[in-house]
């Protein structure tokens, strides 16, 4: 049977099996929280019917997932994932999402050095960018490229300077399911999920620990978005709105408080990975409550700050060490804050179609990247 797994994709380095069995009594017990949640989507319509559905094909994927064997429970993913793209984008679109993004990711595994793979990449990345923004026609639907952007345009950076740094890149279930996570299908903004991490930390706690963590994040997310529309529909004001300091005071606040939004996503998408086994961090850590600059960045999209400096952040200061410890910090924190901004736009581009480029949004990275300098050197 093992290695029947193993030419399915199922990895050597498998967790104790151990840490990922579950009593009956507390599967039963998640598996009614989830019928729950289910409810709760539906009662406060949370996101699109299509969510709606992709969560039914999760928490039903969970039932079973959660009694394989575990060297197929990764490959089962896999395909699970595979198969929500086909649920919520339809057979020809998810057929074409798919096989470009294997392309992708066959493209960073040919036997040349790693610079010219990188430089295949980049061709064939400027040519989906070019049909992303209609210069060259698509044999696909419009449809499919907010997805594919979520999918590749940050993670496959990530999986690239793995690639480089560790000794082996994982099987193909870990890689599909990597790029292709089950949630991924209904949201296009997506956090920055680590690779490595991905990996490392599939079942490596208590199985029910793991799971109940996710039930919790996904009702905290829910919470989150509940928020959300009473900020949205009820308290923020336009701009003409503002005639007096107490309005500017709820127009400022009411508008910093729409990023609930963004926080509830990621509360639900990590909270649906964890009932698969993945013990992923949280992907923000009590933002209101940051005591500093410094502390607001490390708080709110820590996904995005650990990919910033792993890929941008620390590499720039081991090359400007010879300058001293606090022009490299200097240094390295207005770079990373530049790339902030210009990947924001990037990502803005394969949302949209077009690139974020106003002197409000370059204001805003570039005054937050001072303070933050600021407040670090302090």
């Amino acid at each position: 049977m093992t290695t029947i797994a193993n030419r399915l994709g199922a990895g050597s380095s498998t967790p104790p099996v151990a840490k990922s069995t579950i009593s009956i009594a507390k599967y039963l017990l998640v598996l009614a929280q989830l019928g729950l949640v289910i409810l709760l989507f539906r009662q406060f319509q949370i996101e699109s019917a299509a969510f709606i559905r992709l969560s039914v094909l999760a928490f039903a994927g969970f039932a079973i997932h959660a009694w394989l064997p575990l060297p197929y429970r990764f490959p089962f993913f896999a395909f699970l994932s595979l198969a929500g793209i086909g649920l919520v984008m339809g057979l020809v679109n998810g057929a074409w999402l798919v096989g470009i993004g294997v392309v992708l990711i066959a493209i960073c595994h040919l036997p040349f050095s790693f610079q010219v793979r990188a430089g295949i990449l980049v061709l064939v990345g400027g040519v989906l960018i070019a049909q992303r923004a209609a210069f060259v026609p698509a044999p696909w639907s419009q449809a499919i490229w907010p997805i594919l952007g979520s999918m590749f345009m940050f993670r496959l950076l990530v999986y690239l300077y793995d690639l480089k740094h560790e000794k082996t890149s994982g099987t193909w279930s870990q890689k599909l399911a990597y790029f292709f996570m089950l949630p991924n299908a209904c949201f296009p903004l997506f956090p920055v999920v680590d690779y490595k991490t991905f990996r490392t930390n599939y079942f490596d706690d208590d199985a029910y620990r793991t799971y109940q963590v996710g039930v919790d994040w996904i009702v905290r997310g829910v919470i989150h978005l509940l928020l959300y529309r009473i900020f949205y529909y009820h308290l923020t004001l336009a701009p003409h709105e503002v005639a007096e300091p107490s309005q500017l005071t709820q127009y400022l606040v009411s508008n910093f408080m729409l990023y609930l939004r963004v926080s509830g996503l990621f509360h639900l998408v990590v909270g649906m990975l964890h009932l698969f086994g993945f013990r992923l961090p949280e992907t923000h850590n009590r933002y209101l409550l940051a005591s500093s600059f410094t502390d607001f960045w490390r708080r709110i999209n820590i996904y995005w700050k650990d990919f910033m400096q792993k890929l941008f952040y620390y590499p720039a200061v081991f090359k400007l060490r010879k300058l001293g410890t606090t022009k490299a910090l200097v240094i390295a924190t207005l770079y990373v804050f530049l790339m902030t901004w210009f990947l924001h736009a990037y990502q803005w581009f394969w949302l949209r179609g077009t690139m974020l480029l106003v002197w409000q949004d370059i204001l805003f990275w570039a005054i937050l990247g001072v303070l933050v300098v600021f407040n670090s050197l302090y």
